[in-house]
């Protein structure tokens, strides 16, 4: 009898509250890879969805901080941007170019619509034009509340917001909206004689726009500009790649020794003929959340304290043509900038007067100007923030903020983290919210990977459910032991079916046979199955003593130029012990015949193509790092994120992560592309393994150990 029961599935729904570039790129990645039936909701209260306030300026020489070759909106298709460019009329634009914001605006609108055009007939983008005033969680879903009184009932949320408007310095309170606007008001800047004095308050890369915007219209009156440190951005430079130098694992976890060890690096590469710092700072930056989240707590205060205002001048850059006009205005007088703290304010009858003490001297400097505009930037002090959804979720204690008060926390995931500390499993965020956890997670080469895997989770979260109730078979549980040998810090997998009692041994090590044996003979097991990952070049396999003794079969992988094994394996052979299935993944790089093992689709056996926050070497046995890239990002990495890895070896004591761990911080991958990382592996310089010329030979015969009578004649 067919269709006994009629199942049906409702689709699923998800908000993204906020329109600008984090939420569309959430949404339009969603779209790109939904296969079941889901409702997207957009909540953006502006009608221009993509825009947000970076890419909403109608300024043409508001210029992106990025040339436009690194500016794709998806990090697997790096020249997305540059062929949308060429296709619309842009022609002329290079990798080098950097283009207005206001194109780039169009382009995300553009992604997101063919996103829409192109995704599954069962999956909907819906835009509201509304804001989100709170969020209540229920057991099963989540209700967003509009300003018009539209609920919506969801099954996650996500928490696009952008950034919020900066904080006004207090001295400036006093004054009215007549003198103080913020840098990205539609008045800031407009209704000025040419005669007039303008006070910029900061002098990074909100007062470089507003420093442009002037020029562009015309503005001859004497711009006055100050910070705390009064340091002025840095320009972008051609230069050549710089190879990575600083590996996490090893790093200092100070705020000076990092300091020191930078300066040092900048020393040394003027030394190899590197002329250019930009460079050096580059190489940091795909490591840079890893290095933020190893220091401790004080050690991040010290850092904030002590070296982010010259950090952020030399890793936030401006283009070339925008400091020119910087450049220029400084040396005809016209823009003056200062270092000190403004102390006070005073309106008089057509004017301010503004009182600023000198940093290092103390010194009064009183400037009379006709305007002030806030250029200190986005305000990510959640505690502070004056939003009714932000107070709606500190009221029901769904958001704790940030110790740094940068944001708030989040767990690896992009979910928020709750008042008692506990991970939601309805609410995510991205972008600005995780700059405590992260550090660097405001510029689009964070945001797009961040966008990606998040969709990616949300959308493993959502399992259909039918309507009707379903039971669900549980497999046996399979015996599963993970054994340490300490001399070569490799692991061997004991992996069997507690039914049968039929086992098999992961990449045994010889010295380790005993220990092996009395674990089979204690467990009751009978083992049926060596199994290599790859020939070994810093051990010797058990396989061959295991097999003499145990009657056991031993299996290496395909083409590894091993004699004397029982059987060979393939990409995508299965072995099968009862109710415990093993799938052979073919992940060459380290070797190149490298293959890691996912056994019942939970466990899977790295070898030595991914460790726990690093991975294997690629200088010898006919390696590769563009394979081992390849095998990494786009066959393990593409597994659920909650899939938990165990490696064939460990130096730090570490001993199991997942591969949604390993994306977001596995140094070695993470935020890095192909080049980076063939350039990185090229430059390890690591020594040959002690035992090389001893294993290799060894493991070519699957352990058999050669001594002087096997050549005799």
């Amino acid at each position: 009898m067919n269709n006994i029961l009629n199942l049906t599935v409702s689709p699923a729904a998800i908000a993204i509250i906020g329109g600008g570039f984090s939420g569309s790129l959430v949404a339009a990645n969603l779209l790109r890879n939904a296969t079941m039936p889901l409702s997207i909701k957009l909540i953006e209260r502006n009608s221009e969805i993509g825009r947000g306030v970076a890419y909403g300026t109608p300024v043409d020489c508001h210029l992106l901080n990025v040339p436009a070759g690194k500016m794709s909106a998806y990090g697997d298709e790096p020249n997305h941007f540059l062929n949308w460019l060429h296709s619309n009329g842009y022609e002329e634009v290079t990798p080098s170019t950097f283009v207005p914001r206001r194109v780039y605006g169009d382009y995300v609108q553009a992604t997101l619509k063919a996103a829409q055009a192109n995704a599954s007939a069962n999956v909907q983008l819906e835009k509201i034009v509304d804001e989100a005033i709170a969020i209540e969680t229920k057991s099963n879903n989540t209700i967003v509340y509009l300003s018009s009184g539209q609920c919506l009932h969801v099954q996650k949320a996500v928490l696009a917001l952008g950034n919020f408007p900066a904080i006004l310095p207090a001295p400036l309170a006093v004054l009215g909206k007549r003198y103080v606007k913020d840098a990205w008001s539609a008045d800031a800047i407009t209704n000025l004689n040419p005669e007039d004095a303008i006070l910029l308050v900061g002098t990074g890369l909100t007062m470089a726009d507003a420093v442009v915007a002037l020029h562009q219209q015309g503005f001859q009156g004497q711009i006055h500009t100050v910070s705390r440190h009064g340091l002025m951005p840095c320009s972008h430079k051609s230069t050549n790649p710089y190879p990575a130098f600083i590996e996490v694992e090893n790093a200092p976890k100070t705020a000076r020794g990092l300091l020191h060890l930078v300066r040092q690096e900048l020393r040394d590469a003027l030394i190899k003929g590197q002329e250019d710092w930009r460079a050096v700072i580059d190489a940091i930056r795909p490591i840079i959340p890893q290095l933020w989240q190893a220091m401790p707590l004080l050690e991040q205060k010290r850092f904030l304290r002590h070296v982010k205002a010259y950090w952020e001048v030399h890793r936030h850059r401006i283009a070339e043509k925008i400091a020119e006009v910087l450049d220029a205005a400084m040396e005809s007088g016209q823009l003056i900038h200062y270092a000190g703290r403004i102390q006070s304010c005073q309106e008089f009858e057509n004017g301010v007067d503004v009182r600023i003490c000198e940093r290092g001297t103390h010194k009064d400097i009183v400037l009379q100007v006709k305007r002030i505009v806030n250029c200190t930037g986005a305000n990510c002090d959640y505690r502070r923030l004056q939003h009714p959804l932000v107070a709606s979720l500190q009221e029901q204690r769904l958001i704790r903020s940030n110790t740094l008060s940068m944001g708030i926390d989040t767990a690896p995931n992009g979910a928020l983290i709750d008042a008692d500390g506990n991970a939601s499993e309805m609410l995510y965020t991205l972008g600005t919210p995780r700059k405590g956890n992260l550090w660097e997670t405001t510029a689009v080469p964070e945001i797009r990977v961040q966008a990606a895997n998040l969709a990616q989770e949300l959308l493993k979260s959502l399992n259909p459910k039918p309507d009707v109730t379903t039971f669900v078979l549980r497999k046996p549980a399979m015996l599963f032991r993970q054994l340490f040998d300490k001399e070569s810090s490799t692991y061997t997998y004991l992996i069997a079916d507690p039914e049968s009692k039929i086992a098999i041994l992961v990449d045994p090590v010889l010295e380790q046979v005993e220990r092996d044996l009395q674990i089979l003979r204690q467990l009751g097991l009978t083992l049926r199955y060596c199994l290599e990952t790859h020939i070994h070049a810093d051990h010797i396999t058990g396989t061959d003593r295991l097999r003499s003794l145990t009657g056991c079969l031993g299996i290496v992988p395909e083409n590894a130029g091993a004699t004397y094994a029982d059987n060979y394996i393939a990409d995508g052979n299965m072995l099968e012990l009862g109710n415990v299935q093993i799938c052979a993944i073919a992940t060459p790089g380290h070797t190149d015949s490298h293959i890691s093992y996912l056994v019942n689709d939970t466990h899977l056996l790295t070898g030595d193509a991914l460790f726990i926050r690093g991975c294997g070497r690629t200088d010898f046995q006919n390696g590769d790092a563009g394979s081992l890239y390849d095998a990494v990002t786009q066959k393990l990495f593409t597994l659920p994120d909650d899939t938990l890895v165990y490696p064939g070896h460990d130096y730090q004591g570490q001993t199991v992560s997942t591969i949604g761990e390993e994306k977001h911080w596995n140094p070695r991958f993470a935020g890095r592309s192909r080049n980076q990382f063939i350039e990185l592996m090229k430059n390890l310089n690591l020594p040959q393994p002690k035992k090389m010329l001893e294993a290799l030979p060894a493991n070519q015969h699957c352990g058999r150990v050669l001594v002087a009578w096997d050549y005799q004649i």
